[in-house]
């Protein structure tokens, strides 16, 4: 291979290598156009996705001078026929590929639309001036993209300058080609699948501050699965060589074990940690940018056991390889693309959330044995008990009575006629569904059994069932328009698709009261606010039921979801942002007129009146979850509760009934599990308010 001495720019919208070197002169997530020489190429493989991967390692004459510099290509296409074969000395035009960081250093992805690849054999490229113009045939994604005639000069020239000394011969390729095949096998695995004198790759946790030796850093790491051979951390700081049958947390022994891995520990408890000793240079990206609880990446991690011979350990070290990558250790972050996260990372993130559920059940448990709770109430927090086949099928019957009754009755008594005012600016779904009248909807279920002969009635704590009512807003809650949305700290788990993070995170904030935990951070807003319906059919005889009659309004609570579709509008900080609280109380004017100036002069009048009247406790203005309890039928609900009579337009909306579990201590009313009882609830749903 003859060397010129005359220089050649690159082609015209191409990016030179060094730039994937220096910190910031290369974006993350972008598209760029690159040619480079192949030092190193890995076979096709298939991965956990339908794709199959490869991977390049490419250089050009900006970073031949630095043996260690490489930029890697990571192409994923579905099938083997569309993946390049390379060889050394290779020059390969890419076009439009994505740039990603990965491990610590900026690499190339290919796109699935945008990304052409064209490799021209070593071979068969011409002396320059001559221009490369027998590429390999591409495949017909590649076909798409041509390189222009400059391009192809470029490769000649390329392929001329580049130093000889910086592309492997044939047949340390050919050995280094082998060994991928070999390597094929899937390093990467959960914690408790790795065994002693393995190497694994790893998506864990970081569950301690890193701790910094000097020449090396130690991380305690989890991904929350369990193997035996891992260092027991019990609860309390006590620890112990074996764990008890049933005691997984270590709760209940107190043998002495490494004194350095248990002060501070806050979990997670059991053989759930593994630490991980790194040296440098990985010991240096951990010091500026890793810390307690960031999920990481790791590369290579050697398992063997450790010092004490009984516990495994892992090591991180700098692969001295020729080829070898600049960091084994890259820190993930879940929320910066959650749509996209790594199935590895999502059900690690599950599992975290799993156990710490389980664990607060454990330890109030434990607290209770050893006397730490002042009362002996049963958990309430504990796994609950699900309806047994018995209860179930009575919840089935009840729904088809309730269903058969409603059918009778439309058929013995003349059609309700809807209002002659109905809102036309507020819409619903199931329009082929007959609507209920509200003391229909709240009437309790009952299911008849047979016991020895003898027919049974019993209630029914609630029933899976949706209705269309016309009805009439005759107060909501919160009392203030301002405070709908509410909102929350943003956590790792909110990327589950099955994240149900009410009781979660107001456990969290409990637990945090009176730390600034509480008020620092990226904050989620939700909607969260609940409607006081009354029924507002006119009959075929031409009496209305009376705002009075008992059992004739209820609460409907309305969730993120469908208070999104009610309104239109996304929640926010409603006393910060005006605008929005602007749109938010036009949307609802609609749905309740002036219903909440009304409400606003009832609050102010009892702000004064409490002002007189200091010291005096008021009632809890929460509305109930049942709204069939009698004693809050024709009450007001509390303060800035307004006038029974409205003269807001009725609309037909959707209801749904459900049942929620709430806290119960008289064990004889607890049916859903131990501490716990069924409640009723109504909600709002397949509902819209029209207009701007």
């Amino acid at each position: 291979m003859a060397e010129t001495t005359a220089d050649m720019d690159l082609p015209k919208g191409f990016t030179a290598l060094a730039g994937f070197m220096e910190e910031g002169q290369i974006q993350p997530w972008t598209y760029v156009d690159v040619i480079g020489v192949v030092k190193d190429f890995r076979v096709p493989m298939n991965t956990r996705n339908a794709d199959m991967k490869c991977v390049l390692r490419l250089i050009d004459i900006s970073i031949q001078d630095q043996v260690t510099w490489d930029v890697g290509l990571n192409i994923f296409r579905p099938e083997e026929k569309d993946m390049p074969t390379c060889g050394p000395g290779d020059v390969v035009v890419v076009h439009q590929a994505k740039v990603q960081k990965h491990c610590g250093s900026l690499s190339l992805l290919t796109n699935r639309v945008t990304t052409a690849i064209h490799v021209y054999p070593a071979s068969k490229i011409p002396q320059h001036p001559q221009p490369a113009s027998q590429p390999l045939t591409p495949s017909m994604k590649d076909a798409a993209y041509k390189p222009r005639p400059d391009v192809e000069k470029y490769v000649s020239w390329l392929r001329q300058n580049i130093k000889a000394g910086c592309i492997p011969d044939a047949e340390v390729f050919a050995t280094r080609v082998a060994q991928s095949i070999k390597g094929n096998k899937q390093k990467l695995c959960e914690l408790q699948e790795v065994r002693n004198g393995t190497f694994h790759d790893l998506i864990v946790q970081v569950v301690k501050d890193p701790f910094d030796s000097g020449d090396k850093v130690t991380l305690y790491v989890s991904d929350y699965t369990e193997n035996t051979f891992f260092y027991n951390h019990a609860w309390n700081g006590q620890t112990q060589d074996g764990g008890r049958d049933g005691d997984p947390y270590g709760y209940t022994s107190g043998k002495a074990g490494n004194p350095n891995a248990q002060v501070g520990w806050t979990g997670p408890f059991g053989k759930r940690c593994i630490q991980i000793t790194c040296y440098e240079p990985h010991a240096s990206l951990i010091r500026s940018r890793v810390k307690c609880g960031d999920w990481v990446h790791l590369l290579n991690i050697q398992i063997k056991f450790g010092n004490n011979g009984l516990n495994l350990e892992g090591f991180l070290r700098q692969d001295r390889t020729e080829y070898a990558r600049k960091m084994s250790i890259e820190v993930l972050d879940p929320q910066e693309d959650p749509e996209n996260v790594l199935p590895v990372l999502k059900n690690a993130i599950r599992r975290k959330r799993n156990y710490e559920k389980e664990f607060k059940t454990q330890k109030k448990e434990i607290n209770a044995v050893i006397g730490k709770k002042s009362n002996k109430r049963p958990a309430t927090d504990q796994a609950e008990k699900p309806l047994n086949s018995k209860r179930r099928r009575a919840l089935q019957r009840a729904q088809l009575a309730e269903k058969a009754k409603e059918d009778e009755k439309l058929a013995a008594l003349p059609a309700a006629a809807p209002p002659p005012d109905l809102n036309p600016l507020v819409t619903c779904e199931h329009h082929d569904k007959p609507t209920s009248l509200v003391p229909d909807i709240l009437e309790p279920a009952t299911d008849e059994a047979t016991v020895r002969g003898s027919p049974i009635v019993f209630k029914l704590p609630f029933t899976d069932s949706q209705y269309r009512a016309n009805v009439r807003v005759i107060d909501f809650h919160p009392p203030r328009l301002e405070d709908f949305a509410s909102g929350r700290r943003r956590t790792e788990y909110d990327i589950l698709s099955d994240n149900s993070d009410s009781e979660s995170d107001s456990d969290s904030e409990k637990g945090d009261a009176g730390t600034l935990d509480n008020f620092v951070g990226e904050r989620v807003w939700e909607w969260r606010f609940a409607l006081r319906l009354q029924e507002a059919t006119l009959t075929t005889a031409g009496k209305k039921h009376s705002p009075g009659t008992k059992n004739n309004a209820f609460w409907v609570l309305v969730d993120n979801f469908d208070a999104q579709l009610l309104t239109g509008l996304d929640a926010c900080n409603l006393r910060t942002d005006p605008d929005e609280l602007s749109k938010l109380r036009e949307k609802m004017f609609i749905l309740w007129g002036d219903l909440e100036e009304k409400k606003s002069k009832a609050l102010n009048d009892a702000d004064s009146k409490k002002k007189n009247k200091a010291g005096k406790k008021t009632p809890s203005d929460r509305p109930p979850l049942d709204s069939s309890d009698a004693e809050m039928i024709d009450k007001p609900s509390g303060k800035g509760s307004t006038d029974k009579t409205v003269s807001n337009r009725p609309f037909t909306c959707c209801v749904r009934q459900y049942g929620v579990r709430v806290k119960e201590a008289n064990e004889t009313k607890a049916d859903a599990g131990l501490g716990k009882r069924w409640e009723r609830v109504f909600g709002l749903f397949g509902t819209k308010i029209c207009g701007d």
